[in-house]
């Protein structure tokens, strides 16, 4: 194992936030206004969806969790619910910035685009799908990844008791 739980904090960070993006991203496709994938039906859709959710978003997921541990160790905080803000704040940032990256990157060689492609794909479905869909995602992954966290922090040392005095 990892000093402080870092291999299951990112492998968390990756495997959460990319499964509760695409389980946003397939619940707006069954039940929105845009459609997707017209030939996938019901749970073999959110499979698939997952499946291209993990490749897609492992690199945004992994950015949104190393920028959420440094936020909140710089805050200190301790709690889950104040990850779950930051959490729901920090995805939707990333989402628009790498979006914003796609856009105004220039038409350069077919490995840069295969490249910028790998980071702004999934960002790129996520703005199409609506933004806004980042911000239950980062929440509840988040939260996960503060309790993950606080499992693997260093304990708190036992306070001390006055020794007992003697008469």
């Amino acid at each position: 194992m990892t000093r402080r739980g870092s291999l299951v904090y990112y492998l968390s960070a990756w495997i959460l936030g990319c499964f509760f993006m695409s389980a946003g991203v397939w619940i707006k496709d069954q039940w929105g206004f845009v459609k997707i994938s017209r030939s996938v039906p019901e749970i073999s859709g959110l499979l698939f969806f997952t499946f291209y959710g993990l490749i897609l978003g492992a690199v945004p997921a992994l950015i949104v969790g190393f920028l959420l541990r440094k936020v909140a160790s710089l805050l200190k905080c301790k709690t889950p619910a104040h990850w779950a803000i930051f959490g729901a704040i920090l995805l939707p940032l990333l989402v628009g910035a790498l979006e914003t990256l796609l856009r105004l990157a220039p038409a350069t060689g077919e490995r840069a685009e295969w490249i910028l492609s790998w980071f702004t794909s999934g960002p790129h479905i996520v703005i199409i799908t609506g933004w806004w869909l980042a911000i239950p995602a980062g929440a509840i992954t988040g939260y996960f990844l503060g309790r993950i966290q606080r499992a693997f922090a260093p304990g708190e040392p036992a306070p001390t008791e006055p020794p007992p005095v003697s008469a």
